[in-house]
Order: structure tokens, then C-alpha cells, then sequence
């Protein structure tokens, strides 16, 4: 098998392999299905069950930058996940809470992710989603560019996906950008046909 670095959003190392097993990004596991999206799963002041924070895993300067925990401070659920800034570090533009999850069972489908956030004053997040093909190029991303998460209140934002016939793996979750601190909760993923 041969591995190429490749730059990804952020500055960050991708990992493109080719032969058998593929490897679209840096996350340590992709997984047949999403794990914990209502963050019942885990203790307050715990690391969440299910869920990679970056870019620990993609940029080994940037460690310690960031924390992400189960907290109480929530919507409407029991509790929510929450990730904030714990040193500026310019070599850390930003934090994303993220899984990855097989794409295969999903192909020809219209992805549905819908999350609430929240962010502390002054803050700026964006709820993610991006696609990739089976040789890792992207066939969707969108990270709420033109609407980013900046109130302090509880809203819920929402992104729709096309999976493509050739879909790889679908990467999900929060990016906090720069410093400060948002809150997320009542993560949903609803897969319908897509009839295009």
C-alpha cells in the first residue's frame, strides 16, 4: 500500500492510501455507524465516547490546545458536549469534534444532519459535513460558511448531503474556530432516498 500526504482544510495532513484499505483522513477509526450523537454515553467533565477531537490527531503541536467534554449545560437533553479553546495557539486555527462513519449503506441517500449549538460571546463555530469518494476526493462539503453558529443562544442548524453512488465515508461535527467555547447537543442523522 502507498501513502501520499496531501493538504486538507486547515492546513491539515491527509492521508490519501491506495490498494485495499483507504484512509480519507487522519481520524483514528471509521466506523459502520455514528456513536453517542446524543451524548447520553459518558460522565460530565469526561472526554466524549464516539467522538475525536482534532486537530490532536492531524497536528501533534497543536495538542493541548483545545478540551472537549460531556457537560450539564444543556438544550433539552441530559447533556450536551462542549468544546473551548484552553491556550491561543496560532498553529491551532481550530478545534472540530468529529466522527467518521462508512458510507456504503448510505449511497444514493440525502443526508439530513441537524444539530443545536451554542457558542460563548464572541465566539464563531460551524456544524460540518463532508463526503468523500472512493479514491478521497470530496464530493460534498459544507461547513455553514454563509451562516456560522455565533449566538449565545440555543439554536438548531442543519446541513443536507448528497451521498454520492460512490461514497467512501461521511465526516460529521463541530468546528470551533479560533478561541472560545461552543456547546453542542440533539445530534440527529436522517438518511431518505435521494431521487435526483
Amino acid at each position: 500500500m502507498k501513502l501520499t500526504l496531501a493538504l486538507g482544510i486547515g492546513g491539515a495532513v491527509v492521508l490519501v492510501a491506495t490498494g485495499s484499505a483507504q484512509l480519507c483522513r487522519t481520524s483514528p477509526e471509521l466506523r459502520p455507524a455514528a456513536q453517542n450523537l446524543g451524548f447520553d454515553a459518558g460522565a460530565p467533565g469526561m472526554p466524549l465516547p464516539g467522538w475525536w477531537l482534532d486537530p490532536e490527531s492531524w497536528l501533534p503541536a497543536a495538542r493541548g490546545a483545545y478540551a472537549a467534554e460531556i457537560t450539564t449545560s444543556r438544550n433539552t437533553s441530559k447533556q450536551c458536549a462542549s468544546v473551548r479553546s484552553v491556550r491561543a495557539d496560532p498553529s491551532a486555527p481550530l478545534a472540530f469534534l468529529d466522527q467518521v462513519i462508512e458510507a456504503a449503506a448510505h449511497r444514493n441517500t440525502r443526508l439530513t444532519l441537524r444539530a443545536a449549538a451554542r457558542v460563548a460571546p464572541g465566539s464563531v463555530a460551524r456544524l460540518l459535513v463532508r463526503v468523500h469518494r472512493m479514491d478521497c476526493s470530496t464530493s460534498f462539503f459544507d461547513n455553514l460558511g454563509d451562516h456560522p453558529i455565533t449566538t449565545p443562544s440555543w439554536s438548531f442548524y442543519e446541513i443536507q448531503a448528497p451521498i454520492a453512488r460512490d461514497a467512501h465515508d461521511i465526516e460529521f461535527g463541530v468546528q470551533l474556530i479560533g478561541q472560545g467555547a461552543v456547546w453542542i447537543d440533539n445530534v440527529s442523522m436522517n438518511f431518505v432516498e435521494d431521487g435526483r
